[in-house]
């Protein structure tokens, strides 16, 4: 037969253990205890290139890091859901938005994969092919900002990169804004043959270069010849 004082002692160590969970309960549950480390969200090639962007476009505002999911919306689908899949599996590495707030370019920094070349390669043509249909030119940056132009000579090369973006839902048609960028994504290609562009195809860094030459000459070709030059 248990001694009554043996009992007491298991009473009351039961009921220690019961406030002792019940305290550490409480202390997971208030978060008062926790303590949290900042991590890094950009890297130091990114911080740079993010200031070389807000120098090329100083009236705008470039964003690191954007998910698709976040700066598109689904205009026309046969499958919304598997459109909506792809917009949460990709990223851009930079946004440049116009002044109402709509993103204009987007770029990833140049980045060599060796083990899953061919994957990344394909990511980049779906990326680039769902950019495109909004109106979003995507860009590949050097890794290294001495390897770019001035901000100056960038921008102006952008100019003549940029694709016609598509109104918002409420002002037109899913049809008439496919036809206005098939219009003028097929203009773009008959001014730059040698740079134009394809669906599956991303602009880098040469073929941008390349579209201010053919534009410079583009324009001497529709230059009257000069007096000295012109043949009498």
């Amino acid at each position: 037969m248990f001694s009554p004082w043996i009992a007491l002692a298991a009473a009351l160590t039961l009921v220690a253990l019961g406030l002792l969970v019940y305290r550490r309960n409480l202390r997971k549950s208030s978060g008062r205890e926790d303590r949290y480390t900042p991590e890094r969200i950009l890297t130091a090639e990114q911080v740079i290139m993010l200031d070389y962007l807000r120098d090329t476009f100083p009236n705008h505002v470039v964003l690191p890091n954007i998910a698709l999911k976040d700066m598109l919306s689904i205009r026309r689908s046969s499958d919304p859901e598997r459109a909506r899949e792809r917009l949460r599996k990709h990223q851009v590495d930079f946004v440049v938005c116009s002044e109402d707030g709509r993103p204009m370019f987007a770029f990833d920094m140049e980045q060599y994969h060796l083990s899953d070349a061919k994957a990344k390669a394909h990511q980049n043509k779906m990326k680039n092919r769902i950019l495109r249909t909004a109106g979003i030119r995507f860009l590949f940056l050097k890794n290294s900002i001495h390897r770019m132009p001035s901000p100056a000579d960038f921008r102006q090369q952008l100019n003549l990169a940029a694709l016609p973006q598509p109104k918002p839902k409420a002002e037109a048609s899913p049809e008439s804004v496919r036809q206005q960028l098939e219009s003028k994504l097929s203009e773009f290609d008959q001014l730059y043959p040698a740079t134009g562009f394809r669906d599956s195809e991303i602009m880098g860094m040469s073929s941008l270069m390349g579209l201010e030459d053919n534009e410079a000459d583009r324009m001497a070709r529709q230059r009257p010849p000069s007096s000295r030059a012109r043949v009498h």
